[in-house]
């Protein structure tokens, strides 16, 4: 771990931050909080903020910005109303590369590889979708705003190079250039969409306003499909972009016109889906196909729900941590914690001599465990070290240390018996291992149900006391157990006067008991 130059990432009151409360206004379902919490967490992403967290908490939306300094900024880009929109699709572009911009290649809408389109649903009703089963990238991180677009950009060279269209920059009356949705057959292409109004006369935009409501069923040929229902007003609209959109849709040839077929769906800068429109007139529901999973269905059905619907949240509380304080913090929870544990191991030390700086090692060693673990959990899950985290990390030195001394007190019964200490490691570490595994367990319970049934501070807590306890186990039977058998067979170690294994247990040399 240190060798690669990583370190655990620290949460919101060691580093410092933004952290806002949103409370949605009205009675909302759980199913839109799950959306509205997709939506932010998007939002929280683009701002470039590493180890944030949106998370619930009952009705309300927590909200944790590590190392964000301007909480009016944070709030004005989460706070927002999401908005999906239909866009004509003008073709795909290659990923954002800024590197590429001295490459002389030229995308051309006609050579670019189309996403597998396939045919099917109720006949009079059916849009073949482009999206197939597998996951790609999702929105570029790049905060550049795209500039000049328009349908002549699909020929432009050095296309990996136009910076992808930022959210705050998702204007309906204007060309943009957005990523692809990580559900979608290709997603680590982009598209180059065109204005949502204006299309086939109509001066408002298309937007997600038009659907009444959306589900995912199976079609006739046992195929999952979006059912979308909308609105008289909507149905009205639709049928004049699908009269357009059809008339360059031939299933013979698909792909002599590629994209002018294609209308895309567009929620909060990210490209969800682009379904070809096989039908110029629907009098009814329509089916979105695609070799859809279960999941994707269920996740394209609620973005045409709820992608935008007006559901307001209003601050309840927006708290700003400076990262002195985060500092502060932290250095009082390194303290506190290296007090305790130099305190817990001069008196191991005294009190069973060799055997204590068995405890200095297999805490040493422990703690490497625990920190190697919690770092590759920050860079692969986004886990952070709070100031509860480390409580719960100091709280687990008394359980390790209690696993040593049950096993130090079997050992110690053993040698009293006659035995020697060498014959009495292996024997008392079989007898003592049910014991510590017994006392772990229950702690681990304990850290597992306040994990389950709590929400915040808690459980970091839990989650950090709950490794510690895993870990413990660990390293009591792979490090522990082999390091004490190996002292009992040294007898300079065994029967030292100062050091001595046998003066740790309280066991004299002499009489051929040691």
């Amino acid at each position: 771990t240190f060798a690669a130059g990583r370190s655990v990432l620290l949460g919101l009151d060691l580093r410092g931050g933004v952290s806002v409360v949103l409370q949605p206004q009205g009675k909302v379902t759980p199913t839109i909080l799950t959306q509205a919490i997709r939506i932010i967490d998007r939002r929280v992403n683009g701002l470039g903020v590493s180890n944030s967290t949106v998370q619930r908490q009952g009705n309300n939306i927590v909200i944790e910005l590590p190392g964000a300094k301007n909480s009016q900024q944070a709030l004005g880009v989460i706070g927002a109303t999401a908005q999906l929109y239909f866009r004509p699709v003008y073709c795909v572009m290659p990923p954002y590369s800024p590197s590429s911009k001295g490459s002389k290649t030229t995308t051309k809408s006609s050579s670019t590889k189309v996403p597998s389109k396939s045919a099917a649903g109720p006949a009079g009703a059916v849009l073949t979708s482009s999206t197939g089963s597998a996951p790609g990238a999702g929105a570029s991180k790049s905060s550049a705003k795209s500039s000049g677009l328009s349908a002549a950009t699909c020929q432009a060279a050095n296309a990996a190079s136009i910076p992808s269209t930022s959210p705050d920059s998702d204007n309906p009356y204007k060309t943009v250039l957005l990523p692809s949705s990580s559900s979608m057959a290709d997603g680590k292409v982009r598209w180059l969409l065109g204005p949502s109004a204006g299309q086939a006369g109509i001066s408002q935009p298309l937007s997600g306003r038009i659907v009444k409501s959306a589900s995912a069923v199976t079609g006739s040929s046992n195929q999952l499909q979006v059912q979308v229902v909308l609105t008289s007003k909507g149905l009205a609209l639709w049928n004049k972009v699908a009269a357009v959109r059809h008339q360059s849709y031939n299933p013979a040839t698909p792909n002599k016109e590629p994209y002018s077929s294609l209308e895309a769906i567009e929620l909060d800068g990210v490209t969800e889906s682009a379904p070809t429109i096989a039908t110029g007139t629907f009098a009814g529901p329509m089916a979105i196909s695609g070799h859809f999973t279960s999941k994707q269905a269920s996740g394209l059905a609620t973005e045409l729900n709820y992608g935008s619907l007006p559901v307001r949240f209003n601050p309840q509380t927006v708290q700003t941590v400076s990262s002195t304080l985060g500092s502060a913090s932290l250095r009082a929870g390194l303290y506190a914690g290296i007090g305790g544990i130099l305190a817990v191991l001069v008196y191991m030390i005294v009190y069973y001599r060799a055997l204590g700086l068995v405890v200095v090692l297999g805490l040493g060693v422990g703690g490497s465990l625990l920190y190697a673990v919690l770092t590759q959990l920050s860079y692969t899950a986004g886990l952070a070290l709070t100031l509860a985290g480390i409580t719960g990390i100091i709280v687990s030195v008394g359980i390790t240390v209690d696993s040593y001394v049950v096993y130090f007190e079997r050992l110690k019964d053993e040698v009293r018996s006659g035995k020697t200490v060498r014959a009495s490691v292996e024997r008392g570490f079989t007898r003592a291992f049910r014991t510590v595994l017994t006392a772990d367990l229950v702690s681990f319970m304990a850290a597992a149900i306040l994990y389950a049934f709590t929400v915040g501070a808690v459980r970091g807590f839990a989650f950090t006391l709950g490794l510690s306890t895993l870990l413990d186990v660990f390293a009591a039977y792979f490090f522990i157990r082999p390091i004490v058998i190996l002292l009992g067979r040294r007898r300079s170690l065994s029967r030292g006067r100062f050091l001595g294994v046998a003066r740790g247990l309280g066991v004299g040399p002499a009489g051929g008991s040691s």
